[in-house]
């Protein structure tokens, strides 16, 4: 009878050791590649699955975190999601609301995977500024000024943003932005014709006093090589 017994759990065992893997891959897998506004991979990132519309609340299932090359997999059941991607600045998961800084992708994407479905999914996550940036690029009526931010010693700055107002005098809300540098320092800003003044922050508050002090001039043309110099804020 011992030896019955033995043999069953043996059987079992193996029986397990192969349905085990099979089910794994029978169950649908979520390729995931996260953009940022610029079409630049974006690590660090997490995809968030719903299994209903209301996305205002405690996530189901989150992916792992996304790799340099802004991709993750994610195996998840069978059914409906609605996912989106999100980004905090500080680079910790964090299922809390979102702040003025982080990226998260536009409204959630709908999707339903059977057993054995492989899909591919691209987000392009975007901040407030971003968003902006990204509002008023659309317009046909506007030139693009670009360069880099530079400290005083000729370095890339990352993490600041260049606004334009059109005099140099403290607002509480500049009328045009950029999005945030990266490593490179380069920025991008688009505005129509006129004389502006071009101003740097690593804050973007709305009851900060905004001061633009660099005069530019844009003319129907794009232009190029405007570096400015980060002085740091007090």
């Amino acid at each position: 009878m011992k030896h019955l017994i033995l043999i069953i759990a043996v059987m079992s065992l193996f029986l397990i050791g192969l349905s085990g893997p099979s089910l794994a891959e029978d169950k649908p897998l979520i390729r995931s590649t996260v953009l940022d506004i610029d079409g630049k991979p974006v690590p660090g990132a997490y995809i968030f699955f719903y299994d209903s519309p209301d996305t205002k609340r405690a996530v189901d299932l989150v992916s792992p975190v996304t790799d340099e090359k802004g991709f993750c997999e994610k195996p998840v059941p069978p059914g409906t999601y609605w996912v989106l991607a999100r980004l905090k600045r500080e680079g910790d998961f964090d299922m809390g609301p979102l702040m003025i800084e982080d990226k998260v992708s536009a409204d959630p994407l709908e999707i339903t995977v059977a057993v054995g479905d492989k899909l591919d999914l691209t987000f392009t996550v975007m901040d407030l500024l971003d968003t902006i940036r990204n509002s008023t690029k659309q317009r046909n009526d506007l030139n693009r000024v670009s360069g880099r931010i530079v400290n005083k010693d000729g370095d890339p700055v990352k993490k600041v943003f260049v606004f334009a107002n059109r005099h140099n005098k403290p607002v509480l809300m500049p009328r045009y932005f950029s999005a945030w540098t990266g490593e490179d320092g380069r920025y991008s800003i688009y505005m129509p014709e006129g004389n502006y003044y071009l101003g740097i922050s690593s804050q973007f508050e709305p009851d900060l006093k905004y001061t633009a002090e660099s005069p530019i001039t844009v003319e129907d043309a794009d232009l190029t090589d405007q570096d400015l110099v980060y002085k740091s804020e007090k």
